[in-house]
């Protein structure tokens, strides 16, 4: 028995001097502070615990595994703590990135300032996207679906407003269906356009799957079909209530389609079509969702059509909210306003997200210029902290009827995004009507 305990000590002992010596080089070789800090944090934790875990059978008395026990549990509650302060004061500090980080997950998360860091320092410049007016529109991998649908509006300025002849209204179910299907057919009625019903069920069977563990082929049919058959049930309640809005809205000329198939003959259904307009809240799989995995928000950054999301119907729009933040698309959000034509005589209000990021500033003065050119009234806002609470955003965003949005929801899933709040989900969860432009 003592020299079996001898090996295991001698095992543990010798691992942990391998831990801490590949920590050491890490921290030696390493190109930047968060990554000699992740080697530094396994070194303190693993390596150490290791040593002193052979330390204790070593002794080989209670007293000194009771005494090594307790280290390790103080290490394992203190070295991950420590760890994370000390990586997120360097961010803050503006530590610099290695040239292996292609993308920093943090970006509009912490307020990230730089003091005294020499750009040299760094191994490789880092590409970065500033949000700048002056930047081309992110275009459809299909660029013909994003063309106007008269072609008399082809050669006519981007933000040149064009009527909404014809509208998608996705019946898709929910809580919010009925409030979107209202609103597509006064959009509709409005306009002296076309409504198009349009249903579906998704993609084929076996386009559902991914990788499957040995034995789960039965049970991911199983999922499959369940979801389906409750998709299926929402498109014939969603479509029940849209033919019985089309029978007392004789003005409005109305067709129905379902489709379940491939992507592609969705996308062939929306081309040519002017505005989506979809319920807030429902997700791919008949359920509901949170913002950024809702249909709305999958179709927006498919870019093939101008969406609205309707959360609650607003029979008038007189104010509208422009959200302006350090993502690049947000400096097309006025010009996509304009070129839906929606809501011609409502005023504008520019909120900026943390406008002491690049091109925030620059974003919302150009927006608003734009917009004042072609007529509207525009009211900029005081600036938004990125450290903003929830309660207190809420009754500023209630006095809208309406937003333009670049997306539903910044959140990238992680431990990050359990702990802050996303002011576009703020703004999704409160105003009534969404744009996606």
């Amino acid at each position: 028995m003592s020299a079996l305990r001898e090996i295991l000590a001698a095992l543990l002992l010798v691992g942990g001097a391998a831990v801490v010596a590949l920590a050491a080089l890490g921290v030696a070789r390493l190109p930047d502070p968060f990554s000699r800090m992740h080697a530094a944090a396994k070194a303190g934790v693993a390596g150490a615990g290791l040593l002193l875990l052979g330390a204790g059978l070593a002794f080989g008395t209670a007293a000194a595994m009771l005494t090594v026990l307790a280290a390790v549990a103080f290490l394992l509650l203190t070295a991950p703590v420590a760890s994370h302060a000390l990586g997120r004061a360097a961010y803050v500090a503006g530590a610099p990135l290695g040239a292996a980080s292609m993308a920093d997950a943090l970006s509009g998360v912490l307020d990230r300032r730089v003091f005294d860091i020499d750009p040299a320092r760094t191994l490789r410049t880092r590409p970065t996207s500033p949000a700048t007016p002056l930047e081309e529109p992110v275009m459809s991998a299909i660029p013909e679906f994003r063309r106007p649908a008269d072609p008399a509006l082809r050669d006519a300025p981007a933000t040149a407003p064009g009527a909404l002849r014809r509208i998608v209204c996705c019946l898709v179910g929910g809580a919010s269906q009925a409030e979107a299907t209202a609103q597509a057919f006064d959009l509709a009625g409005r306009g002296g356009g076309s409504l198009t019903g349009l249903s579906g069920a998704g993609l084929e069977a076996r386009m559902w799957r991914g990788p499957l563990p040995v034995g789960g082929a039965f049970w991911a049919d199983w999922l499959t079909s369940r979801s389906r058959q409750r998709i299926r049930e929402n498109c014939a309640a969603a479509l029940q209530d849209f033919q019985g809005r089309a029978v007392a809205t004789p003005g409005v000329e109305v067709a129905a389609r379902h489709e379940e198939g491939q992507a592609a003959d969705l996308v062939r259904t929306l081309a040519g079509h002017e505005l989506v307009v979809l319920p807030a809240g429902m997700g791919p799989h008949g359920v509901e969702c949170t913002p950024g995995e809702e249909i709305a928000a999958s179709l927006a950054r498919a870019r093939l059509v101008p969406v609205l999301r309707v959360r609650r119907k607003v029979a008038e729009v007189r104010s509208v909210l422009i959200f302006v933040g350090a993502s690049p698309a947000c400096g097309m959000l006025a010009a996509g306003l304009l070129r839906t034509g929606l809501w011609p005589t409502a005023d504008v209000s520019i909120l900026p997200v943390a406008d002491y990021r690049a091109g925030v500033a620059a974003a919302v003065e150009a927006q608003a210029a734009l917009l004042r050119a072609a007529g509207r009234k525009v009211r900029l806002l005081p600036s938004l902290d990125l450290e903003f609470e929830r309660q207190d955003l809420q009754p500023r965003l209630a006095t809208f009827d309406a937003a333009v949005l670049c997306c539903l929801s910044t959140h990238h899933g992680g431990l990050f995004d359990m702990v802050r709040n996303c002011a576009h989900e703020a703004v999704a969860d409160t105003v009534p009507v969404v744009l996606l432009p």
